[in-house]
């Protein structure tokens, strides 16, 4: 893992994310592409943020990390929405390149995944402090049901609506009514998950401001 030491003094976010059931996929070939396409479009969309490029690790896994770690839950909802329906569980270590393992932020991320893998959930944050974490957790802990019931055409609607915008660009760009699309998106509970992922940001650009003053 390569350091740059102007970062050492400052907060990033690492996202660790390790692939559902990967070995059980029928066909591995699709899968790899889907996983470079997926790092491909992170580093492109988060490119003024990427500390550490975006990669596929291990076969089944893609790990990062962003220099401002408000963007996390941003780029996690965009990772998903690229790779869905596949899941992906995913850990993310708020803090800095350090010497001490416990305290860096590769470590603290690997760390959130064992945790979130342990509960059964799909995500994580880890490094923000005994109340911080307990507090996203929470989120998280609300959110993650949301998210794993969603099925292949609420991911695909959801996406598009990202992309798109509006619900009459993405009907039409799925060749389906705007209802449907809008039924879609009530259904993959767009807005909640959304809501989610505002609040953590909000949170984590608290804390930056705090470290700060």
């Amino acid at each position: 893992m390569p350091i740059d030491k102007r970062t050492e003094s400052r907060a990033i976010a690492v996202i660790s994310g390790d692939v559902v059931g990967s070995r059980a996929l029928p066909d591995r070939q699709s899968f790899e592409r889907a996983m470079k396409a997926t790092t491909a479009r992170l580093n492109k969309l988060f490119y003024p943020a990427i500390m550490e490029p975006f990669a596929v690790t291990e076969g089944d896994r893609i790990e990062g990390a962003i220099t401002d770690p408000a963007q996390a839950p941003l780029c996690i909802s965009v990772l998903r929405e690229t790779l869905a329906p596949i899941q992906i569980r995913i850990g993310v270590g708020v803090g800095r390149v350090v010497p001490e393992r416990d305290r860096d932020a590769f470590a603290l991320a690997r760390h959130g995944l064992q945790l979130v893998s342990r509960d059964g959930g799909l995500t994580r944050y880890v490094g923000l402090g005994e109340a911080g974490d307990v507090l996203l957790t929470a989120i998280c802990r609300l959110a993650d049901p949301l998210i794993k019931a969603r099925t292949a055409k609420q991911w695909e609607a959801i996406a598009a609506y990202r992309s798109l915008g509006h619900q009459h660009d993405v009907a039409k760009h799925l060749g389906v009514t705007r209802q449907s699309v809008g039924d879609r998106l009530s259904a993959g509970h767009r807005r909640a998950v959304e809501e989610a992922d505002v609040a953590i940001a909000t949170y984590l650009s608290y804390t930056r401001w705090q470290r700060q003053n």
